[in-house]
């Protein structure tokens, strides 16, 4: 190695094991860089530290006894010795050690950090935190000891103080997660629900959703209000229905602002789908007839309700793997998202609808009303469908690759591009066990033939649909702690 290249410029060589944590390439890298500049300090301190991070503990005493005799007036002389010291569990010297290096190099950041360690060690939380207070005032540009200054108040189970400490990460780094995950943590285990799902929102989107002034003018508004109507504070499901709400409006929010006809696209889209398929199906395979488009319509639009709940939730709980796994949020939440955001979606596409089959001449009336138990068995449906598709994915995740196919073979067997009465008649009860198909034929029922529904079979429907849905959540909840291991594997 060439001994006129600038020692700093070498020693990225060994500073990069380091940095990926390969502590004995970081060693033996140093030991060259020793014999290349052995006047240098750096080679000999970051030589120790490097071996006292791979464990090789007898490697960093025999570079401590050089390095200290080479030299005695530098800080790690002192400091990497207590190190050492405290993997031995030899205490005594340990804080002797660490008493000098307080005494001679009160300026140096690393001093507090190993008093720190020391304390911690003897579980002293207060006497840790006054030392990481001294260590930050020597670096206030390091975001990490802010961090282990917040951790140490969350380990004494502090929450309020851990809220505070936070908060001043936020605050001088902003760019930081754990400013937002851990803080939300501490807020929700202190109680503060409104904060922790505040701090939830900016790590999602930003601060510049939801500002700090707004936050406080809103808990000012909730305190001012429960003092004048003394109303007892949500329910930990009603703080998690409003965390799924709130997302899901934000996600489409930001979805609408990204497309330039916004939106429009909302309705465009199905429309766009009926004219593929009733050219193929209508035209080309003249497999149409009659009303054609309406028969369609009563079935695409219903269908892609359905298809884009299952389709959005199935990879949902993978998505927010870093919610979970940092803040703890209910893994039912992220499939739930995706079904509120379909619904929301659908809303205007079922006024297309009834729009649709009003300009084709048959019009509205009290029967319509009768659309609404079918909506909400297809809801229960859809939910618990959604729920088990995505409950099942991070145990089997091969199926997320055969989730398109069975959406398309069920569009198939759902009668959307046909009338299931022009099949065999002795297929009929098999084919409407098919709850998509059956619930078309509602649709159809009310909105073509402008009858009522087969309400008996609603009924049993909708009742096993809840039943499905109540053991779903059941086993969400006895699985909150296992999601977060299984995104992991």
């Amino acid at each position: 190695m060439n001994e006129d290249l600038d020692p700093e410029v070498a020693f990225e060589w060994p500073r990069d094991a380091m940095r990926d944590g390969d502590w004995s390439v970081a060693g033996v890298r140093w030991r060259v860089m020793r014999k290349v500049y052995p006047d240098h300090p750096a080679p000999w301190f970051q030589g120790i530290a490097s071996h006292l991070r791979a464990g090789e503990l007898d490697q960093a005493q025999g570079l401590i006894d050089i390095a200290k005799d080479k030299y005695p007036n530098h800080p790690s002389a002192l400091i990497l010795p207590a190190e050492l010291a405290i993997k031995h569990k030899q205490w005594p010297i340990a804080q002797g050690l660490v008493s000098q290096a307080q005494e001679l190099h009160a300026a140096n950041p690393q001093t507090w950090i190993i008093s720190a360690d020391l304390a911690e060690l003897r579980e002293d939380f207060e006497e840790a935190s006054a030392c990481l207070c001294k260590a930050i005032e020597c670096a206030p540009d390091r975001p990490n000891l802010l961090k282990r200054y917040a951790e140490l108040a969350m380990d004494a189970e502090k929450y309020e103080e851990a809220q505070r400490r936070w908060g001043i990460l936020r605050d001088r780094f902003p760019e930081v997660q754990a400013g937002y995950q851990r803080g939300a943590q501490a807020a929700s285990l202190d109680g503060d629900n409104a904060l922790s799902k505040d701090l939830l929102l900016k790590l999602k989107y930003g601060p510049e959703y939801i500002s700090p002034d707004e936050h406080i003018e809103t808990n000012q508004a909730n305190q001012a209000d429960q003092a004048v109507h003394a109303k007892p504070s949500q329910s930990p499901l009603m703080m998690l229905f409003g965390l799924i709400w709130t997302k899901a409006m934000f996600n489409l929010h930001s979805e609408v602002r990204r497309n330039y006809l916004s939106f429009g696209w909302w309705v465009i889209e199905p429309l766009m789908y009926m004219a593929v398929y009733q050219l193929v199906f209508g035209l080309l395979l003249n497999r149409g007839g009659e009303n054609y488009s309406v028969l369609l319509m009563t079935g695409l639009i219903p269908w892609m309700w359905t298809l884009k709940a299952i389709s959005a939730s199935s990879g949902s709980i993978f998505g927010g793997q870093s919610l979970m796994l940092q803040v703890g949020v209910h893994p039912i939440m992220f499939p739930m998202v995706m079904l509120v955001q379909a619904t929301v979606k659908q809303i205007p596409v079922f006024i297309l609808l009834m729009g649709f089959v009003w300009f084709n001449g048959i019009g509205p009336g009290s029967h319509w009303l009768m659309l609404l138990p079918i909506m909400l068995v297809q809801l229960l449906f859809t939910t618990a469908a959604s729920l088990a598709v995505a409950g099942i994915m991070p145990f089997v995740r091969d199926l997320l690759n055969l989730v398109p196919t069975g959406l398309t073979l069920l569009m198939f067997l759902s009668g959307i591009f046909y009338d299931y009465r022009t099949i065999d008649e002795k297929w009929h009860s098999l084919f409407l066990l098919n709850p998509v198909a059956f619930l078309i034929k509602c649709y159809r029922e009310v909105l073509v033939d402008q009858a009522a529904p087969d309400f008996s079979g609603l009924a049993w429907r909708g009742v096993l649909c809840a039943i499905a849905c109540g053991l779903l959540v059941v086993m969400y909840h006895r699985l909150r702690y296992v999601y977060p291991r299984a995104v992991m594997e």
